[in-house]
């Protein structure tokens, strides 16, 4: 399920960067201490990525609050998407997206409803990996 999920944001990124010429800058927001996707993701070219949480993990993931985010880490992002988020966060997330225009990915858990009250996002099912997109 995992690597399905990153094969989608990669496919994403890469149908983004032959768009624009440039890298595709992605946004992980509460990485956690799993970080497997954003980590393989990094090793392709085309790809700058960035990881933020409350309480980071690692020297890797850059400290920020949704609910009071610094909107520097998000300026000029193409994709963010979050796996397992807390639903009191989900729309604060949403804001971030809506003020950076970027396609939103979030991956709830297993047999959880999103909390979004501002926007509808659309369950998408690839292989065998189900989450929410938001498309810019």
């Amino acid at each position: 399920m995992w690597n399905d999920l990153e094969e989608f944001i990669l496919k994403l990124a890469i149908e983004n960067s032959e768009k624009t010429g440039k890298k595709t800058k992605i946004v992980e927001i509460g990485a956690g201490k799993f970080q497997t996707i954003s980590k393989n993701l990094s090793e392709n070219e085309n790809i700058e990525i960035l990881m933020t949480d409350i309480d980071p993990a690692n020297e890797n993931i850059i400290k920020d609050d949704v609910f009071n985010p610094n909107m520097n880490i998000y300026k000029g992002a193409d994709i963010l998407f979050s796996i397992r988020p807390p639903a009191e966060l989900q729309e604060a997330i949403m804001k971030i997206r809506d003020d950076v225009n970027a396609t939103l990915i979030i991956k709830p858990l297993f047999n959880e409803d999103l909390n979004m009250k501002t926007k509808k996002m659309k369950l998408k099912n690839y292989n065998r990996a189900s989450f929410y997109i938001y498309e810019r």
